[in-house]
C-alpha cells in the first residue's frame, strides 16, 4: 500500500479540493475518499475537451463545472483512496469507468495513466510480476503509437520505467531492478520536480531495504529526508521516517528506530483514522519489544488494536495479537498470553497466511514448555519447522530449533536436544555474521557521514544565492582592502624608521659617551672641536643620558675626584688583548655596582676615572673619598694579581667659595688633572698609593684665575696661598717640586 500510489504527489491538479485529496491519500484515504466524491458528485461534467492535454492545463473557471481530464484525475484519485482502504474491487470499477472517459474525450496520456495506475494497483493486490510487465509491455507499445512527446509524455515514460523497476525490484530481479532504476534517473532532469525526485530516492530506498543493502539504503532515505524537510514536504518526511524506523529496526539500531518511527508517529496523529499510523505503532511495539520494554510494547500494541484502520487488514489484526501473546509470554502472564494466541488462530482460520500459522506454532510451543506439556513442545515447533523450511525464513527456523532442543530437553531426550541445539547455534552464527557485514559503529558514522554530505549538497543553492550577493560588494571589499594595505604598508615604514631611528640614537648614545671597552660613561667623546651641529647633538645626548657636570652653578656642591689606575694602563700588557677586555669590562661592572644615589663616574681617559657626587659638607676629609677608592680597588677580583696602586686628585665644586661661576668644568677638569699628576709623582717615587686635595681659601678672589691658562693660574694662586694643597704625602718640598715640574 506504500507503493501504491508513490508518483500521486507529482501532479500539481488546478483545483485545491484535487490537491488537498492527492495529499491525503496515502495519509488518510476516508478523507481523500470523501473529497474526491465531493468533487465529482457536486460538479457537472462539460463536454469541453482541453485544448492541451497536460495537467497545468485543467483550468476550471466555473467551480460548478469540471472537465473529462479533471474528471479523470479525481477518479484516479477516488481508486488509490479505495484501494487504501482495502476495497480492491470498488478501485478497480472506478479506474475501469475513468479509462472509457479517456477513451470518449481522446485523451491518450491520460488514458496511459489510468492504465499505469490500474496496473500498479493490481501488482499490489496479486504480486503476480509476470501478469505486472505483461500489461507494462502492452502500455510502452501504446506509448510509442503517440507523437509529440511533450511534458505529459515524459512523465508518463518516468512512471513506466518507475513501475518496471519496482517489479523487477519485488520480483528479487535486483540487476534489473538497479539497471532500471538507474535509467530513471536521466527523467529527473527533465521533470524538474523537487516531490517527484525525493519520491524517486525514497523508493530506491525502499528497493534497497528490501534486499537489505543497508547501506545503499539509508543514503538514499537521507537524501530524501534532507531534501524533505528542506521543501518543508510534511508526508514525504513522514513516510521517510517510516522507512528509516524500519532500517534501523532491522539493523538492531533501536534508539535510531524509535527516533525516526515518534517523529513518524507523530504527524500521522494529527490524521483521523491513519492506516499509516497503525503500521508504524505496530513496529514502535516491536522496537520496545526487543528492548525488553515490555510494557511500552503493550501499549503501543494496544493502540493498534483501538485504531480503526487496523481492523480492515486482518493480518495486521492476527500479527497484533501474536505480538501481545508473545509479550505477556515474557511477563509469564500466561493466561492472557493463551488468551490472545487462540483469539489468533481463531482469526487465523479462516486466511491462509503460512508465516503467522509458523508464528502461532511457535508461541504455542513456548507457551507449552512454561506449563511442562513436553509433547506439545515438540509437536508444535515441528510443525514450525516444517513451515519455516517451506518459508525459507531462517529467522522463524531458527527460532524453531531452540524451541525443539528445549523440549527434547525438557523430556530427557538429550541427544537430540543436543542436535537441535547446535541447528540452531548455526543459524545464529549465520544471522550474526550477515549482521557483522556492517559493525553498528561504522553504520552510525556512515549515517553522519551520509547526512553531513547531504545537508552540504542541499545547502548548494543557498550559497550559489549567497555568492550573488556578495559580488555586489567585491568591488568595494577589493577597494577597501587596498586602501587598508597601503595604510598597514604605510605604518609598517613608519614604524620601521622610527625604529632605525631608535637604533641609531643608541647606537649613537653608545658611541659617543659610553666607553668601548668598561661600558662606563665616557666624556673623552665630549670635544669642543666637534662641529657645530654635532656638538649640539652630543649636549642634547649628555643632558640627555648621564647628566651635565654641573647642573645648577647656584645650588650644586660637589666633590670632584680624578682616579689614576695603573693596572688599567698596563693589562692589556700584560694579560693580552682578550684578557684586557674581560678584565676591563668587568671592572667597569664592578664599578658600576657600587654607586648609588647621584653618585657618577666616567671613564675620562684609558686609565684615569673621573667621580663626582655631591657635597653638602666643604670641611669632609678628603682621605674618606681615597680610602673610599682603595676599598673598592683592593676588593675587585682580590684572587688576580694586580698593581692596586692608585693616585687620587681631589677638588670640590664651587672651587672658589665666593665667586661660583668662575671656574667651569672644563677648567675644573685641568686643575684636577694638575693635583692627579702630583700624586702619580708621589706614587711613583714611594710605591704606594697617594692623594692630592686643592682646595681654595674662602676669600679667594676670582680675578686670580682671570687668564687663559688655568693651570698657569693655579700654580700662581697657589704660589700665593690661595689654594692650599693637601696630601697623603706630607714632604711640602717634594710636592712644590712636583708641582713646579708639571
Amino acid at each position: 500500500m506504500l507503493t501504491a500510489s508513490t508518483l500521486v504527489h507529482a501532479t500539481i491538479y488546478s483545483s485545491p479540493t484535487l490537491n488537498e485529496a492527492a495529499g491525503l491519500v496515502d495519509i488518510a484515504p476516508i478523507q481523500a475518499k470523501a473529497l474526491a466524491s465531493e468533487y465529482l458528485n457536486q460538479r457537472r461534467l462539460t463536454d469541453k475537451a482541453e485544448k492541451t492535454p497536460t495537467t497545468m492545463a485543467r483550468d476550471e473557471a466555473d467551480s460548478r463545472i469540471r472537465t473529462p481530464g479533471s474528471t479523470v484525475d479525481a477518479m484516479e484519485l477516488l481508486a488509490q483512496a479505495e484501494f487504501n482502504l482495502g476495497n480492491a474491487l470498488t478501485a478497480y470499477t472506478v479506474l475501469e469507468q475513468a479509462e472509457k472517459l479517456t477513451e470518449q474525450y481522446q485523451l491518450p496520456y491520460l488514458n496511459l495513466d489510468v492504465k499505469l495506475l490500474h496496473t500498479r494497483l493490481q501488482w499490489v493486490d496479486t504480486e503476480s510480476a509476470a501478469n505486472a510487465n505483461q500489461a507494462l509491455d502492452g502500455i510502452e507499445a501504446a506509448f510509442k503509437n503517440i507523437q509529440n512527446a511533450d511534458q505529459l509524455a515524459t512523465g508518463i515514460e518516468y512512471k513506466l520505467l518507475m513501475l518496471r523497476a519496482e517489479v523487477a525490484s519485488k520480483a528479487g530481479q535486483i540487476t534489473t531492478a538497479n539497471q532500471l532504476f538507474a535509467n530513471v534517473q536521466n527523467y529527473l532532469n527533465k521533470i524538474k520536480s523537487t516531490k517527484t525526485a525525493i519520491d524517486y530516492h525514497i523508493t530506491v530506498g525502499e528497493h534497497y531495504l528490501d534486499h537489505e543493502r543497508y547501506n545503499l539504503a539509508l543514503s538514499e532515505l537521507l537524501r530524501a529526508y534532507w531534501d524533505a524537510i528542506e521543501n518543508d514536504s510534511g508526508a514525504q518526511l513522514a513516510k521517510t521516517n517510516t522507512l528509516l524506523g524500519r532500517l534501523f529496526f532491522e539493523r538492531r539500531v533501536l534508539d535510531k528506530a524509535l527516533l525516526h518511527l515518534s517523529q513518524a508517529a507523530d504527524f500521522y496523529g494529527k490524521y483521523e483514522k491513519s492506516p499509516v499510523l497503525a503500521r508504524v505503532l505496530k513496529r514502535m511495539g516491536d522496537t520496545y519489544f526487543l528492548q525488553g520494554k515490555y510494557n511500552l510494547a503493550l501499549v503501543h500494541y494496544f493502540n493498534v488494536i483501538d485504531h480503526e484502520s487496523s481492523n480492515s487488514d486482518i493480518e495486521q489484526v492476527i500479527e497484533t495479537r501474536l505480538s501481545l501473546a508473545a509479550t505477556y509470554l515474557q511477563l509469564y502472564n500466561y493466561p492472557l498470553a493463551s488468551q490472545y494466541l487462540k483469539r489468533a488462530e481463531e482469526l487465523l482460520s479462516y486466511s491462509d497466511i503460512p508465516r503467522l500459522k509458523a508464528k502461532v506454532a511457535l508461541l504455542n510451543a513456548g507457551l507449552a514448555f512454561h506449563q511442562k506439556k513436553t509433547s506439545d513442545v515438540i509437536n508444535y515447533s515441528t510443525k514450525a519447522l516444517q513451515i519455516s523450511r517451506a518459508l525459507n525464513d531462517a529467522d522463524l527456523e531458527e527460532q524453531a530449533y531452540q524451541l525443539l532442543s528445549e523440549g527434547y530437553e525438557q523430556s530427557g531426550q538429550l541427544a537430540r536436544a543436543l542436535q537441535n541445539m547446535k541447528y540452531h547455534n548455526h543459524l545464529a552464527q549465520l544471522r550474526q555474521d550477515k549482521l557483522n557485514r556492517i559493525s553498528e559503529d561504522a553504520f552510525r558514522q556512515q549515517k553522519e557521514f551520509v547526512e553531513q554530505t547531504l545537508h552540504m549538497a542541499g545547502q548548494e543553492e543557498e550559497l550559489k544565492r549567497l555568492k550573488q550577493e556578495y559580488s555586489k560588494f567585491q568591488k568595494i571589499a577589493f577597494a577597501l582592502f587596498i586602501t587598508s594595505a597601503l595604510f598597514f604598508l604605510f605604518l609598517l615604514r613608519r614604524g620601521y624608521i622610527i625604529q632605525r631611528q631608535k637604533d641609531e640614537i643608541e647606537e649613537l648614545n653608545s658611541n659617543l659617551f659610553t666607553h668601548s671597552r668598561s661600558r662606563l660613561r665616557n666624556l673623552r667623546m665630549l670635544n669642543a672641536k666637534l662641529a657645530t651641529s654635532l656638538e649640539k647633538s652630543s649636549r642634547s645626548f649628555e643632558e640627555w643620558h648621564i647628566g651635565e657636570l654641573i647642573n645648577e652653578p647656584l645650588n650644586d656642591r660637589l666633590r670632584f675626584v680624578m682616579v689614576d689606575i695603573p693596572f688599567m694602563r698596563n693589562m692589556y700588557l700584560q694579560h693580552g688583548y682578550t684578557g684586557g677586555l674581560e678584565l676591563e669590562h668587568a671592572f667597569g661592572a664592578f664599578l658600576k655596582s657600587k654607586l648609588t644615589g647621584d653618585q657618577r663616574i666616567y671613564h675620562f681617559s684609558d686609565s684615569n676615572l673621573l667621580y663626582i657626587e655631591p657635597n653638602t659638607d666643604r670641611n669632609r676629609p678628603p682621605e674618606e673619598m681615597f680610602e673610599l677608592f682603595q676599598s673598592w680597588i683592593n676588593e675587585f677580583e682580590p684572587h688576580r694579581h694586580l698593581n692596586r696602586n692608585i693616585r687620587v686628585g681631589i677638588a670640590d665644586y664651587p672651587f672658589l667659595p665666593r665667586a661660583y661661576t668662575a671656574i667651569n668644568d672644563k677648567e675644573l677638569l685641568d686643575i684636577l688633572l694638575m693635583a692627579t699628576d702630583i700624586a702619580r709623582g708621589l706614587s711613583l717615587q714611594e710605591n704606594s698609593s697617594h692623594w692630592v686635595y686643592f682646595r681654595a681659601i674662602d676669600n679667594a678672589p676670582a680675578a686670580s684665575f682671570a687668564s687663559n691658562n688655568i693651570r698657569r693660574s693655579c700654580k700662581y694662586a697657589i704660589n700665593q696661598g690661595l689654594v692650599k694643597v693637601q696630601s697623603s704625602y706630607k714632604n711640602e718640598d717634594t710636592i712644590k717640586k712636583l708641582l713646579k715640574a708639571g
